[in-house]
């Protein structure tokens, strides 16, 4: 993942490129970041010990089956998401939403990449050793949480396409992203951080008046 946002940002700054998506692409700032969604818990806080105690109380629940469906929910293709086994948008519908998504998908990605870099916080296995991952584990940082960013944009997004099934697209966002903490990989708060994030996103992106004529030509 740390590849694909990295070639991410190399497109956005090319000339072209930019062109093309710098009316419907929001990249924030460092400071419009740390006005949205704060810093994570410091060490030692009670709010860190209540990251841990859900992380550690989902370990101690967590079934097989469990990690294998958050093992699933390592995808974050649309069809991952919202379509193929959840059923939620059909195979055409994914195909149509996937180009017109991608300008969302860009925004999540060149954010979450400046976010992890900015926060620089530690994977929860890495800072507490009682903590052992079910999923595979992650190179880059925990706050915010990727998976989670994509996942709400979009959700917020598909909501505003197909109104009538909005509850399912963000009960799904959220079982995804709850998945991350079950898995070991992330914390609550990580979570909680990009559902701010999507939030925002989503919000500038569909009052925008080129979101407003794409969706009346699909």
């Amino acid at each position: 993942m740390q590849y694909l946002l990295a070639l991410l940002i190399a497109l956005i700054t090319t000339t072209a490129f930019a062109q093309h998506f710098e009316l419907d692409t929001k990249i924030l700032s460092p400071s419009q970041i740390e006005k949205l969604i704060g810093a994570f818990p410091k060490k030692g806080s009670a709010a860190e010990a209540e990251d841990f105690k859900v992380i550690l109380a989902y370990q101690a629940a967590r079934t097989a089956k469990d990690c294998a469906l958050a093992t699933k929910d390592i995808d974050t293709s649309l069809k991952g998401l919202f379509g193929g086994y959840n059923g939620i948008l059909s195979d055409d519908e994914v195909a149509l939403m996937d180009v017109f998504l991608f300008k969302a998908y860009t925004s999540a990605g060149i954010n979450i990449y400046l976010a992890k870099k900015m926060y620089e916080r530690p994977r929860p296995y890495d800072a507490n050793n009682k903590v052992k991952p079910c999923i595979a584990l992650e190179e880059s940082y925990s706050y915010p949480s990727g998976h989670t960013l994509i996942a709400r944009l979009y959700a917020r997004i598909l909501s505003k396409v197909y109104p009538e099934r909005a509850e399912k697209f963000l009960a799904r966002a959220s079982v995804y992203s709850m998945n991350r903490v079950l898995g070991g990989v992330h914390h609550p708060t990580d979570i909680k951080a990009s559902n701010i994030l999507a939030d925002y996103l989503a919000e500038e992106m569909v009052e925008g008046h080129d979101f407003v004529n794409e969706l009346s030509s699909l």
